[in-house]
């Protein structure tokens, strides 16, 4: 069965940080930010990916074909609430940004999510830290 991963970025405080703010523009554009996981994805999920195709794929692929999401903006964040309502995120790759924001949009905004667990965390440039979590065994 495949795997599905989310890569998203929050502030300490929960938000989704401004395509503006720098240590964004890093984590987007550097080779161990974002940029990363999408290099060792087998697909790419785009916002407007049919949820119940990913379903039907999922189930139908081999363990080695990794799905990923980027959330980095309203329309990934959409994406990102039908994937947890259908139960199919496996791995969350959150990048924490040591900023409080203060306001924006809430990364968690439908509640946080349980049953995961933290699996590894490495700090990178500028103060990020990069926490992956995987889904408990049921």
């Amino acid at each position: 069965m495949a795997t599905v991963r989310i890569i998203t970025a929050m502030t300490i405080d929960g938000f989704l940080p401004d395509a503006d703010n720098p240590r964004m523009r890093w984590l987007m554009t550097d080779a161990k930010g974002v940029r990363f996981w999408h290099d060792i994805g087998t697909y790419t999920l785009e916002a407007d990916y049919p949820v119940l195709d990913l379903v039907c794929d999922k189930g139908s692929t081999d363990k080695s074909c990794i799905y990923t999401a980027e959330v980095s903006d309203l329309d990934g964040m959409e994406l990102m609430t039908r994937l947890f309502r259908y139960n199919i995120i496996d791995e969350l790759v959150i990048h924490i940004l040591p900023e409080i924001a203060g306001t924006g949009t809430h990364i968690f905004q439908n509640g946080v999510p349980s049953g995961w667990i933290l699996s590894k965390s490495t700090r990178l440039k500028n103060g990020i830290c990069r926490n992956i979590y995987r889904r408990k065994a049921r």
